[in-house]
């Protein structure tokens, strides 16, 4: 995931900034939207990935579910980039696929703990 992020960020960053906006600087957008991918697409996800194994899973889940936000964003109109659309999209299901994961395991180790189900 987070290098399809890190493909999307350096996609719109050497893509011309977008046209046609009246209320919003171009560079500014892109620029916002290069920093956001990098930060909750890329960081943020491997400093989530590489913490300790089954600690600060509801934290992980939230992380990852922010990523695949951040990715999904830049999918907007405004920023059209050939090829970026793709690796956007791929992000945004393994984010979410990684939160959904996590939040199973984060539910698996709640019921180790207090085993309620007679199953």
């Amino acid at each position: 995931m987070a290098t399809f992020s890190g493909i999307s960020a350096s996609l719109i960053w050497s893509a011309l900034p977008p046209e046609g906006l009246n209320n919003i600087d171009p560079l500014a957008l892109r620029n916002t939207t290069v920093a956001a991918l990098l930060v909750l697409g890329v960081a943020a996800p491997l400093l989530a990935a590489f913490s300790p194994a089954r600690k600060w899973l509801p934290l992980k889940a939230a992380v990852f579910a922010v990523a695949g936000f951040a990715n999904a964003a830049a999918l907007g109109p405004a920023i059209v980039v050939p090829f970026q659309g793709t690796t956007s999209v791929i992000a945004v299901v393994c984010a979410l696929g990684l939160a959904v994961l996590t939040i199973v395991a984060f539910i698996d180790s709640v019921q180790k703990k207090t085993p309620r189900s007679k199953f």
